[in-house]
């Protein structure tokens, strides 16, 4: 059995981070996302949503987190990011390729929903212009379902910030897609 993790705020995945890590000390974290997450702080809170991969960071250690679709952050995120990990901005090209270089190793995949255009799904805390399209998220996920995936999240779903319910369906239709892929 493996864990599927479903929320809000993305700063959960943190929690699941560390329990997946005390099972697989190699583990290696995907992380789909229009924003860094690389923060010291946000608003003097170290445990933010803003802040969550940097907190993975110094769970997992350099080269072990893989972001794809970046495309917003501050300058010194980006320069951290540079430094420490594997960052493939504005798209999610690339992720079959690393499938071949990570092999067996243990894999959890972090989805923020705000990774696609929020002409697609609006429904989130933090929405970002030009992201990617449902179709594009859909055939990077069957990608990484090719990885030895050992737990995942969807994150930052707002259903209240979209009153037309799209969100939501986009999200759930997303998540069945994955669970039936990684089933």
């Amino acid at each position: 059995q493996m864990p599927v993790m479903i929320g809000g705020d993305h700063s959960l995945t943190l929690g699941a981070i560390r329990a997946a890590r005390k099972h697989f000390p190699h583990l290696h974290l995907i992380h789909l996302d229009a924003h860094t997450d690389l923060r010291e702080d946000y608003l003097g809170d170290p445990l933010s949503h803003a802040s969550v991969i940097r907190r993975c960071h110094e769970e997992l250690g350099d080269g072990r987190i893989h972001s794809f679709g970046i495309r917003s952050g501050l300058a010194e995120e980006f320069q951290f990011a540079r430094e420490h990990l594997d960052l493939r901005a504005f798209s999610l090209e690339g992720l079959g390729q690393l499938a071949q270089v990570l092999g067996d190793t243990p894999v959890y995949l972090t989805l923020d929903l705000d990774v696609l255009d929020p002409s697609v799904l609006p429904g989130t805390g933090t929405p970002e212009p030009g992201g990617v399209s449902y179709r594009e998220l859909l055939d990077a996920l069957k990608e990484a379902s090719g990885f030895r995936i050992v737990g995942s999240d969807f994150m930052e779903l707002a259903p209240r910030l979209d009153l037309s319910a799209a969100s939501t369906a986009v999200a759930c239709k997303l998540l069945r897609e994955w669970l039936l892929l990684i089933g």
